[in-house]
């Protein structure tokens, strides 16, 4: 075939590019609505129509409300690594750096909505819904904080075996009786200072546990 002389606009394939901007917008939207209403009370056309967008066009970015919610709980959880990793590339310590992802965990963990969705979810008759959410949440905060806790030990900061196990252990601390009350009903959101002194608390606590040791073992 021969080609054509001159500047030619190359052909677009059907339809409108997509933008990056409207799928941010629908993921935050959508990821508010699940926070309010519940995994179960929420529809893809009420995300279509709180975000602004025709049910077309939604579908056309997640084929259904589960693709959806994954992608919600994933950004959310990239939000608070990328907290942690921006204090880590600007020079701060190992306890600086798990402060900021404990600060973050918390501050989500402790907003009401959080702990009426985490009711919400005992009573679900959905019941892949849990494991949906351990695997975005809980799974890759500890896969993150065991890569961290990883190269600490690596460079001889900290004495740990199992990484992945001295993730969980720090993320029970700084979780503890803080989001154990609330979750039961007792006492009110912790304001951003005391979220802070108790990450700081729970850290160095953990710092502590892992410490290498100093002088042969007895």
């Amino acid at each position: 075939m021969k080609q054509m002389s001159g500047s030619v606009s190359p052909r677009r394939g059907p339809g409108r590019p997509r933008a990056p901007e409207k799928r941010v917008a629908i993921v935050q939207t959508a990821h508010e609505l699940f926070l309010k209403n519940g995994f179960d009370a929420v529809t893809m056309e009420a995300v279509a129509a709180a975000a602004g967008v025709s049910k077309m066009t939604l579908y056309g970015y997640f084929k259904d409300k589960e693709a959806l919610f994954d992608v919600a709980v994933a950004q959310s959880m990239q939000n608070l690594l990328n907290e942690m990793a921006r204090v880590h590339a600007e020079g701060g310590s190992l306890a600086e750096a798990l402060c900021a992802l404990g600060r973050g965990i918390l501050a989500l963990s402790t907003r009401p909505e959080i702990v009426s969705a985490d009711r919400m979810l005992m009573l679900s008759r959905n019941p892949g819904l849990g494991a949906r959410i351990y695997e975005g949440v809980a799974t890759t905060i500890i896969g993150a904080a065991a890569e961290v806790l990883a190269e600490a030990a690596g460079r001889g900061e900290l004495a740990i075996e199992v990484p992945r196990e001295a993730a969980e252990d720090l993320l029970a601390l700084w979780e503890g009786d803080m989001v154990r009350r609330m979750r039961f009903g007792i006492g009110t959101q912790p304001s951003p200072e005391q979220i802070d002194q108790w990450v700081r608390r729970k850290t160095a606590t953990f710092l502590r546990a892992y410490a290498p040791l100093k002088g042969p073992t007895p």
